[in-house]
């Protein structure tokens, strides 16, 4: 097994040199033949009536090239793959490729030693002239006996370098110097030398491809291995894919703006109901930028009620925050509504970005709006969106204050199952305040500043205070556009066809209100529906007034058991067809799906369905909503775009099923000349001045992003709040355990 993988390995690598050598020839093959090979010589080149060299060619090549360059300059020069002063070449490339080939036959390394770029701001600062050297140009070998020595003393070092020049469209060789002071290596074509480095049209491509999805060089090296055929076919190091992406980026600086907006342009083209708006300063440079797709319409139009803002990312070359506005679906899943990049983050580029998202949604206001702590933000949300409930991202606060006390935590026992129980599972805000002032005394925290800026602005974070309000299964902004949105609307139809046709294998418990919940609950919301009723295995209840008032607990003989058992009061109405059930935890408020506290009230009870009014239409599979009441806050703008995108999905579907075949295509064709008849007629005059608004306000968001004009500038790089954050070392993976191992402790 082993000869035939040595065998195996052998002949991939011979592959590999035909290949390659193929590629010179026909790389070079058309410009030899106008600029380097006599016409008399150019049938030599071709072997069996293919640009081929045979393997005797290349040895013959290479015993007469070591001889030529053993004689130096002088030598009697006769081949076609040896450079020579004035040869044309039409790029740089090419040029280089040519050397390339020519010391790797010859048995040398190169090395480019200097390269010389243009001053000219028209042409990008664009290479003109490049100077190759063997790699050990200036390195004389270590003579090993005193003849040597004193034949060395004698020899003058030679330059060995040739120097390309960008001649109007063409590059020439207009310097050349071939003589070498070591011994070549003509016969070690296996040796890979890092002078070589040529990557065929195609694998450049790739690499431009790979690079716009952001692909690790390392990972990219691995893949061009695989397709040379093995890391040692591959002609390239990982440092030359790096100096090619850098050569990609400077492509497109200082024109990223230009990019994006005509990709935006594209867009629009191809999506009218696709939005973007520019704001640019007095120099002409972007500072914000904000754009949303069309398909995210139909979601905030869905979900819209509950947003999440965050501007924590900093990614990007210019440090500008990326803000995604972020929403969820009725899957239980992310969804994307708009994006921007903030230029800073003052109160009048968060008021900016706010009004521009409202435009972009046609007036419609989220219900509540959960962001990072930042004063400038509130202030623009108070302002922009005054009737909207905000609060502060619990995870952003949670973590920050870990990394601040990772001491404190570590040295006092038990604060952090404490901490977590006090901030995550207090039922009243009395609760809450009682036993965090219990947890300062005790654990004598009165003069941590961030535990008492903490207790300054509970109202803004701590769930508590929140209960009554939607956040469903959020507690932060961390939840992360074109393959995105892709990604999301195939996940939303992925999971809607799972919900309708996949089915769980049993019931937890066999109720009758189980098997309701699967029937109307898209799939994700089930499985938290099962997590609530789960726990009511492990709860115990008491009655406290007949039919309208329980307490629910934990039982106590459970081996895991919880930080403190608390006592949660179930209020109810338990009439026949007119349930109602009011839990002290606020989880039907708060996520929408009933708790396990009021669950196990159904349960002991024997109610056999849940009220239809706790099962709402958000989480309910699409053929299982109930009739949606027309959304008040929908403005003009709004339900035009909407039909737009409505009519743009059937449509659709009519067309791929139409194209099918050609009587087919022909049917919908006079179909649709019969429909745009009667559309013009439906669409008198009278008909367009009744919604002469509608179409107004539609325009104006239409053609809003088409106002800014071609010629911008790419944005300053933002400065960052705050000090400038300090060199960090990278920390193994044991002590990133043990500090994780002293927080849980």
């Amino acid at each position: 097994m082993e000869i035939e993988e040595i065998h195996d390995h052998t002949r991939i690598q011979e592959e590999s040199l035909t290949n390659t050598t193929s590629e010179v020839i026909e790389t070079y093959g058309e410009s030899k033949r106008n600029y380097l090979v006599p016409p008399e010589d150019v049938d030599s080149i071709e072997v069996d009536g293919s640009q081929k060299l045979t393997e005797e060619g290349i040895d013959d090549f290479i015993r007469k090239e070591h001889l030529a360059a053993s004689e130096g300059n002088n030598a009697n020069i006769d081949s076609k793959y040896t450079p020579q002063l004035g040869m044309e070449f039409q790029t740089k490339d090419q040029a280089q490729h040519f050397f390339n080939f020519y010391a790797y036959l010859a048995g040398f390394e190169t090395a480019v030693a200097h390269v010389f770029r243009t001053a000219s701001r028209k042409r990008n600062n664009e290479v003109t002239k490049v100077t190759v050297k063997c790699n050990k140009f200036g390195k004389e070998e270590q003579p090993k006996t005193t003849e040597q020595q004193g034949a060395a003393a004698d020899k003058e070092i030679g330059k060995k370098k040739v120097v390309f020049k960008e001649v109007g469209d063409i590059w020439k060789i207009i310097r050349l110097d071939l003589e070498h002071n070591h011994e070549l290596q003509p016969g070690q074509r296996e040796q890979q030398f890092s002078g070589h480095k040529y990557m065929t049209d195609l694998e450049k491509t790739l690499i431009r491809t790979l690079n716009d999805s952001n692909i690790p060089t390392r990972k990219m090296i691995s893949i061009l291995s695989y397709l040379r055929g093995g890391p040692t076919a591959l002609p390239v190091k990982k440092k030359d894919v790096s100096n090619f992406r850098t050569k990609i980026n400077r492509e497109v600086r200082g024109s990223d703006m230009t990019k994006v907006l005509d990709s935006f342009r594209v867009k629009k083209t191809e999506d009218p109901t696709f939005f973007y708006k520019f704001e640019l300063d007095e120099e002409n440079k972007v500072k914000n930028i904000f754009w949303r797709d069309g398909s995210t319409l139909r979601y905030y139009a869905d979900y819209g009620d509950c947003v999440s803002f965050d501007t924590t990312y900093m990614t990007n070359r210019y440090r500008l925050p990326f803000a995604p506005f972020v929403g969820i679906t009725g899957h239980a899943q992310t969804c994307i509504f708009g994006c921007a990049f903030l230029h800073d983050e003052t109160t009048t580029t968060f008021k900016w970005v706010f009004e521009t998202f409202l435009e972009a949604m046609g007036g419609k206001h989220p219900k509540t709006i959960i962001t990072d702590q930042d004063k400038a933000m509130k202030a623009a949300i108070e302002d922009v969106f005054p009737n909207t409930r905000h609060r502060n991202c619990l995870f952003h606060i949670k973590t920050k204050c870990y990394s601040k006390n990772i001491k404190i935590f570590a040295a006092k026992e038990g604060l952090y199952e404490e901490f977590e129980d006090i901030v995550n599972n207090c039922v009243t805000e009395e609760e809450f305040e009682g036993l965090w002032g219990k947890m300062i005394e005790e654990r004598e925290l009165q003069n941590n500043k961030y535990f008492t800026k903490m207790w300054e602005t509970r109202k803004r974070f701590i769930p508590v205070y929140y209960k009554k309000d939607f956040f469903p299964f959020i507690q932060t902004t961390s939840r992360k556009y074109q393959r995105i949105i892709e990604a999301i609307d195939r996940a939303e139809n992925l999971e809607d066809h799972y919900s309708s046709q996949k089915k769980p294998k049993e019931l937890l418990f066999g109720y009758m209100f189980e098997k309701q919940a699967h029937e109307l609950y898209n799939r994700n919301v089930y499985k938290k529906f099962q997590i609530q009723l789960k726990a009511t295995s492990t709860m115990t209840y008491q009655e406290i007034e007949e039919g309208k008032a329980f307490e629910v607990w934990q039982r106590r003989n459970q081996v895991h058991q919880i930080q403190n058992i608390r006592k949660y009061t179930v209020l109810t109405d338990l009439t026949e067809g007119k349930e109602q059930f009011d839990c002290i935890c606020a989880k039907f408020s708060k996520d929408g799906i009933l708790c396990s506290h009021v669950l196990k009230i159904i349960i002991e009870k024997e109610i056999s369905n849940i009220p239809e009014m706790y099962i709402i239409d958000r989480w309910r599979k699409k053929e299982m909503r109930m009739l949606k009441q027309p959304m008040g806050e929908d403005t003009i703008a709004t339900s035009s775009l909407l039909r737009y995108n409505v009519l743009s999905r059937k449509s659709t579907v009519l067309n791929s099923k139409a194209a099918k075949r050609e009587e087919a295509t022909n049917y919908l064709m006079a179909e649709m000349d019969r429909i745009e008849a009667h559309l013009n007629q439906l669409l008198e005059p009278p008909a367009r001045d009744q919604n002469h608004n509608e179409e107004t306000a539609n325009q104006e968001i239409q053609t809003q992003a088409t106002s800014v004009q071609n010629e911008i500038e790419d944005p300053e790089t933002a400065t960052q709040k705050g000090r400038p954050e300090l060199p960090k070392r990278m920390k193994t993976q044991i002590e990133k355990l043990n500090s994780f191992y002293c927080v849980q402790q």
